[in-house]
C-alpha cells in the first residue's frame, strides 16, 4: 500500500474562508500523487471544520482516491516531544506501507518530528517537499523534491537542538519581563520597517535569538523561513558552502547542487549569530551580499536573493573595528540598528524573581512534573544573590536540574556548590556594590565609556564623575 500523509496547513491550504487550490495538500494531488491513500493530519481533538472542508474539497476533485482526516489531540504544535509521542504510534500502525511524507505543510517543529521518525523508526518511509510554481524556472507548476538526509551536512541531533531553541521562541514560550519590555517595544518598531538589518549585542545566553525570532515573527516575513545559523561553528570553506550554497564538482565531495541557506531563507529572514568572529575573507563575501542583494554560490554565477539580515555578537565590533580585526563598511552596514540586550544582573533583582518563577512553571510542563518546586527562603536568597555569568540560558539550566533532583522542595543545601561560593567578606555598603559593578560593565565593553554609560542608564559625564570618585581607571 502505498500512503501519502501530511499536516493540515491552517494557512496556506486556504483563502477567504475556502480552499485553496494553490495550496500545498490540492497542489500535490494535481500534480504529483501516485498513492493509494492519503491522510490528513490535524492537531485537533475532533472534527474540524476545515479540515473535513479540505478533505471533501479533495474528495470531490479526486472521486478515484482515499482521503481521510486524523485527528492527533494535540495542544501545542511547537512541542516536538508532544507531536512525536502522537506521530510515532501513528506512523507504526503503517509498517508494512511504502510511507510518502510531505513535510510542507506543518510548524518547524512538525517538520522536525518527520525527520525524527524517518531517521529512527526503521520505517519505509520518503521525505517529500514543494517548491511553489513562482520559484521554478517555467513559474507555470510547483516542482517536487526529495530529501535525501543521508547526504545531508547538517546532522539530524542539530536539526533537533535548533528546532528546540526554536520551540521556546519569544511568540509563545518567553518570559517579557519589565526590565526588556522597552527593548521589544522597540524590536517591534523595527519589525514593522523591513529591508532594515539589525544587529543585536549581549553577553552569551541573554536571549539574543529570541529577540532575533521576535523580529522575524511581528514583520511581514513572519510566514517566510526563519534560518539561523552561528558563524562562530564553521571554518571559511564550510561557512561559505553553507551560506551560498555550491554547484557540484565545485570542490572535493560536491557530488550535487546544494542551496546555501541564504537561498533557503529566500523572502525570510536569516539570523547570523556570533557574527564577530567570522574571518576577514567572510566579512567580505557577507558584505557583497549586503550591498548587492545577490550571492555567489560555490563554481556557480551571482543569484539575487530578498533575505532580512539579524546578526548578534558578544563582541564589541567598534573596539575589533579600531584593532582592524573587523571591518568598518560591513559594521555599518550591519548596525543600521543596535538592540543590546542587558545581563540577567543588570536586569535586577526584580526581574530575576520574575524569572526564577517563569522557569519553575515552564519546567514544571516540560518536564511533565506533578507538582511545582517551592523554594524554601535560604535557597531563594541564594539564587537572587548569585551573578549569572551564564546569564538566562544558566538560570533555566539550574531550574531544569533542581527539578531533575527534588520532588516538591528545594532548601539550601541541595543547590550546586557554586551558586554558595561568592565571597561573603564584601563589603555590604552601595559605594562597593556600584564601583564593582561600573567595573564589570567597563570590562564587559572592554573599556568603552559610552556604552557603559548607556547599558547602566547614566548620561556619560555621571560615568566619568563616578570612575573619578572610586579612581577607576579606563580599561
Amino acid at each position: 500500500m502505498k500512503t501519502l500523509i501530511s499536516w493540515i496547513a491552517q494557512n496556506n491550504d486556504f483563502e477567504a474562508g475556502n480552499v485553496n487550490e494553490a495550496g500545498p495538500n490540492f497542489t500535490f494531488h494535481k500534480y504529483f500523487f501516485k498513492g493509494d491513500r492519503h491522510f490528513i493530519l490535524s492537531t485537533k481533538q475532533k472534527d474540524d471544520t476545515r479540515t473535513e472542508l479540505l478533505v471533501n474539497h479533495l474528495k470531490r476533485s479526486f472521486p478515484d482516491r482515499i482521503i481521510e482526516a486524523v485527528y492527533l489531540d494535540i495542544s501545542d504544535p511547537i512541542d516536538h516531544q508532544e507531536i512525536q509521542s502522537k506521530i510515532t504510534p501513528f506512523l507504526a500502525n503503517y509498517k508494512d506501507d511504502q510511507i510518502a511524507l510531505f513535510i510542507s505543510p506543518g510548524t518547524p517543529a512538525m517538520q522536525v518530528v518527520w525527520y525524527l521518525c524517518h531517521m529512527n523508526m526503521n520505517l519505509k518511509t520518503t521525505l517529500y517537499q514543494t517548491r511553489e510554481a513562482r520559484h521554478t524556472k517555467t513559474k507555470e507548476k510547483p516542482e517536487l523534491i526529495k530529501i535525501d538526509l543521508s547526504n545531508s551536512s547538517l546532522p539530524v541531533t542539530a536539526v533537533y537542538h535548533q528546532e528546540e531553541i526554536k520551540r521556546v521562541g519569544p511568540s509563545d514560550d518567553y518570559k517579557i519581563t519589565a526590565a526588556i519590555e522597552p527593548i521589544y517595544r522597540n524590536a517591534g518598531k523595527v519589525a514593522q520597517t523591513d529591508e532594515v538589518t539589525v544587529l543585536i549585542l549581549g553577553e552569551s545566553g541573554t536571549g539574543k535569538e529570541n529577540l532575533a525570532k521576535y523580529i522575524h515573527n511581528n514583520s511581514i516575513r513572519k510566514d517566510k523561513p526563519y534560518i539561523t545559523v552561528n558563524c562562530s561553528a564553521f571554518n571559511d570553506q564550510l561557512l561559505e558552502s553553507r551560506l551560498f550554497g555550491y554547484k557540484k564538482g565545485a570542490f572535493t565531495g560536491a557530488d550535487k547542487d546544494t542551496l546555501g541557506l541564504f537561498e533557503l531563507a529566500h523572502e525570510g529572514t536569516i539570523f547570523l549569530d556570533e557574527i564577530g568572529d567570522i574571518s576577514p575573507y567572510m566579512q567580505q563575501a557577507l558584505l557583497r551580499v549586503l550591498q548587492e542583494k545577490e550571492i555567489m554560490p560555490l563554481g556557480g554565477k551571482a543569484k539575487k536573493v530578498d533575505v532580512r539580515v539579524i546578526a548578534a555578537t558578544n563582541q564589541n565590533l567598534v573596539k575589533r573595528c579600531e584593532e582592524k580585526l573587523f571591518r568598518w563598511d560591513l559594521y555599518y552596514r550591519l548596525s543600521v540598528v543596535e538592540l543590546d540586550v542587558p545581563t540577567l544582573l543588570q536586569r535586577g533583582k526584580a526581574d530575576l524573581k520574575t524569572m526564577i518563577e517563569y522557569f519553575l512553571n515552564q519546567k514544571k510542563r516540560q518536564l511533565k512534573k506533578n507538582k511545582k518546586l517551592q523554594l524554601d527562603k535560604d535557597a531563594m536568597e541564594i539564587l537572587l544573590n548569585y551573578s549569572y555569568p551564564g546569564n538566562i540560558r544558566e538560570l533555566e539550566n539550574i531550574i531544569s536540574r533542581l527539578y531533575v533532583f527534588n520532588e516538591e522542595s528545594v532548601s539550601a543545601d541541595v543547590l550546586p556548590k557554586r551558586l554558595k561560593q561568592e565571597s561573603v567578606d564584601k563589603p555590604m555598603n552601595w559605594d562597593f556594590i556600584e564601583k564593582e559593578h561600573i567595573e564589570r560593565v567597563l570590562k564587559h565593553f572592554n573599556g568603552n565609556k559610552r556604552q557603559t554609560a548607556l547599558a547602566i542608564g547614566w548620561a556619560i559625564n555621571t560615568l566619568g564623575t563616578k570612575m573619578e570618585k572610586y579612581g577607576i581607571k579606563e580599561v
